[in-house]
């Protein structure tokens, strides 16, 4: 089989996981809202999606090997499906915890898809380009904001459309359907990529080509530069990650609904898509550790930056500055484990992207807890007189989030005042005077914009860490004679090697 038609097969599976990003990021809210979950919760369902990537990839690289590529990529394509399925038709129950039991499960195993697929691409992609590891690894991963342009624009002309108000054009109307038929659209790459399985040959992995055993594969995890390496990890993917599947909920808070945060997704992706096309020679030119060190600070600024964004400019001007910084860090993190510790085979590249999960998983309910405690902070202490009425509370009586439902309700009722009106068997939130209900909402608002600006704020400090761990391993680098990857060979090629290329004795 041609190393083209499996590297497109890869590019198309990894487009697919994107997909559930994107568009599940898209619909984060109107989700939330219908099941009554908190910021928390929300978050904790996201969570889920790298949760599951974070255990099929701990499973999945320990038998990439004895399973083969095409069979882990099968198991990706299996979960892709049953997991938005799962997610699409979730039952209402009347405990919001079983609903979010439920959620949280079919989200797990929508994230198991996204995590098999990067088992089998990975390696894959080792196997293919041995000499051009870090370049054509971060070709493949242009492929993730490649998907996240393809899958935002498809989401918001699926649900509410794209205002293009900020540019001076007309909005693009879209079809105003529900989060449900929104998620339906992770199937149509998935089925391209479950079609292109059937007939693909897939190679072994390069370490069983060249002949590393187990033991050997084994002994990678345990060198000091690889646990550094796997620390770096959790920092860079939460960096990257956490603040952009949050990205649509705080942008669109943030700049008051001038600019949606998935608009601004799609913008730095299509910057990150262009960026990694170009990453070989900007690696060669500065080494993979010295980019990264120039990557974490971009990134730092660039997060901190937005969360003062009030407006499109100011949007746009530093969602530009964290693309720079975030557009290398996924793929390069993984091309320099591949080149560093090729022993390591598939299982190094699995369990890289198991820390990153693992991180991300962890990050975004953080990230919805921080923005659920300014949140309450926030209305506590400017507007106390209406925390029973904005503020939902736990069972011992403390506030712990915005109320999501009522100002759902209350939202459908600035639309609709006719409803506001009705005597009888009215929402006591609704039951008021158009006043009132305006108060609630601009404090609200208001208390949004105050908790997601500090969940970005608290993050941007994981980058601040990043530029002097990269900076230590720059320095160690250049101590030793520079960055140098390292190679493995097959014992054929090892034997034509102390051979001297020859083939009989000279006399």
């Amino acid at each position: 089989m041609k190393s083209r038609y499996l590297f497109v097969c890869s590019c198309i599976a990894l487009i697919t996981s994107a997909f559930t990003f994107v568009v599940r990021g898209d619909v984060f809210q109107a989700l939330g809202t219908a099941f009554d979950l908190t910021q928390e919760q929300k978050g904790g369902l996201e969570g889920a999606v790298f949760l599951g990537m974070a255990v099929s990839m701990a499973g999945g690289g320990f038998i990439c090997d004895a399973l083969g590529i095409k069979r882990i990529m099968i198991l990706a394509f299996v979960s892709h499906l049953f997991g938005s399925l799962a997610t699409i038709l979730a039952p209402h129950f009347s405990d919001s915890t079983l609903n979010y039991y439920w959620l949280f499960s079919s989200s797990f195993l929508m994230g198991c898809g996204n995590g098999l697929t990067e088992v089998g691409i990975n390696p894959l992609v080792a196997t293919l380009y041995p000499t051009q590891k870090t370049h054509y690894l971060n070709i493949l991963h242009a492929w993730w904001p490649g998907g996240l342009v393809i899958g935002g624009i498809s989401a918001r002309l699926v649900g509410k459309g794209i205002n293009l108000d900020f540019l001076g054009f007309p909005p693009i109307s879209g079809m105003d359907l529900n989060w449900q038929v929104s998620l339906c659209l992770i199937a149509a790459p998935a089925v391209v990529y479950g079609l292109m399985l059937i007939p693909a040959k897939f190679p072994a992995t390069e370490r069983v080509e060249s002949g590393v055993t187990n033991r050997e594969m084994y002994g990678q995890l345990l060198r000091p530069m690889f646990l550094l390496w796997a620390f770096c990890m959790l920092l860079t993917a939460a960096t990257e990650l956490g603040p952009q599947k949050w990205q649509e909920s705080v942008m669109t808070s943030t700049t008051e609904g001038k600019v949606s945060g998935t608009i601004i997704l799609v913008y730095t992706s299509g910057m990150m898509f262009v960026l990694r096309h170009f990453a070989g020679p900007i690696a060669h030119r500065l080494s993979p550790v010295g980019m990264l060190t120039g990557s974490a600070f971009l990134s730092g600024v660039g997060l901190y930056l937005l969360s003062f964004a009030h407006n499109p400019a100011t949007a746009f001007g530093y969602a530009t500055i964290f693309g720079l910084g975030i557009a290398y860090f996924w793929p390069t993190m993984l091309g320099v484990a591949a080149e560093r510790f090729p022993k390591g085979g598939a299982l190094i590249l699995a369990l890289m992207g198991t820390v990153g999960n693992i991180s991300i998983s962890y990050v975004l309910p953080q990230m919805g807890k921080i923005a659920d405690h300014y949140n309450v902070s926030y209305v506590e202490s400017h507007k106390p007189e209406l925390v029973d009425q904005l503020l939902k509370k736990d069972a011992s009586g403390k506030p712990i989030a915005l109320n999501e439902k009522r100002l759902a309700d209350l939202r459908d009722s600035a639309v609709q005042p006719s409803n506001a009106a009705s005597p009888e068997g009215a929402e006591p939130a609704l039951a008021m005077s158009p006043a009132q209900r305006d108060e609630l909402l601009q404090t609200a608002a208001a208390a949004e914009r105050e908790g997601f600006s500090w969940a970005f704020r608290w993050v941007s400090i994981l980058p601040v860490v990043l530029v002097v761990l990269f900076g230590g391993i720059a320095f160690y680098d250049k101590s030793r004679g520079g960055y140098k990857p390292e190679l493995i060979i097959s014992a054929k090629e090892e034997r034509e090697l102390f051979a001297g290329g020859v083939q009989a004795p000279v006399e």
